[in-house]
């Protein structure tokens, strides 16, 4: 590679970033949908024909700027077993938390949730797979079933629910879901356990 393509590629990166950093800012105050592409290529410091040059659609760059925002937030995706979820969880809802237009929007709009979706899909494979030390006991089906509900549980749209429907605050609903995630947990391990006798 020449130096001339390393400097064309290195300002390509920024430029890029650029564009994902100034959506993401806006995600932080605005709804998905009142965002104009033009308003995320000011932002950017690039022209709007710059912006699509880098991102065809406002799909792909709503896709891209989901990841961002995962990086962003700290969120992950790992869980190394299934008394990890609870805290996992706790974690990441402080943080949707503390970015509450952000976690919204990501919620309540398609394009936010199409945003977040390549994030939550890996966090749902991995919370099942967390979960099959657990649930070996069990009918495939039924191994499925109960570990599908716990990934639910795990999720923005489980705590965000709740406190928007009981009014209670966002803290006090991640704690009430963190506590239904270990019962779950150990009453999944008690029964593996049992069985394995």
């Amino acid at each position: 590679m020449t130096d001339r393509s390393l400097l064309r590629e290195r300002q390509a990166a920024v430029v890029r970033d650029a564009i994902l950093e100034a959506l993401a800012d806006l995600l932080e105050t605005q709804d998905p949908d009142d965002i104009a592409l033009p308003q995320v290529a000011e932002n950017a410091g690039v022209s709007t024909r710059t912006l699509y040059r880098y991102f065809a659609t406002r799909e792909e760059l709503f896709a891209a700027t989901g990841e961002r925002i995962v990086t962003r937030l700290g969120l992950r995706t790992e869980i190394g077993s299934p008394e990890e979820i609870s805290p996992g969880f706790l974690r990441a809802a402080a943080e949707g938390a503390r970015h509450p237009q952000l976690a919204k929007s990501m919620l309540h709009s398609s394009l936010g949730r199409r945003a977040r979706s390549g994030h939550r899909a890996r966090r749902v494979e991995a919370i099942m797979a967390a979960l099959t030390e657990i649930t070996s006991h069990l009918e495939p089906s039924e191994a499925r079933r109960r570990s599908a509900a716990i990934a639910y549980l795990c999720s923005l749209s489980a705590w965000v629910t709740v406190s928007e429907e009981t009014g209670m605050p966002a803290g006090d609903a991640q704690q009430g879901i963190a506590w239904a995630l270990d019962v779950l947990v150990a009453d999944l391990r008690r029964e593996n356990t049992r069985e394995h006798r």
